[in-house]
């Protein structure tokens, strides 16, 4: 389990790339602990903090995905 701020660092960096390097990912909070590895009190806390930090929203269904200001383009 991660407790130590430098590992929890790392998580925050880590998750933010995957979501930054791969636009159209949206993850439930269930997926995200699976795929990030970490318990989910952990993830959630982490996934709250990239939504406060404008990095990452939710959608409809409740899934964690890429935040886009308005009017920003991100089709290629």
């Amino acid at each position: 389990m991660m407790t130590d701020a430098g590992n929890i660092q790392d998580l925050v960096v880590r998750i933010q790339g995957e979501f930054l390097e791969t636009p159209g990912l949206a993850l439930r909070p269930d997926d995200a602990t699976r795929r990030f590895g970490v318990d989910r009190i952990v993830c959630e806390a982490v996934l709250t903090a990239l939504v406060d930090a404008n990095v990452l929203t939710q959608d409809s269904r409740g899934a964690y995905v890429r935040f886009f200001p308005r009017g920003f383009s991100h089709a290629a």
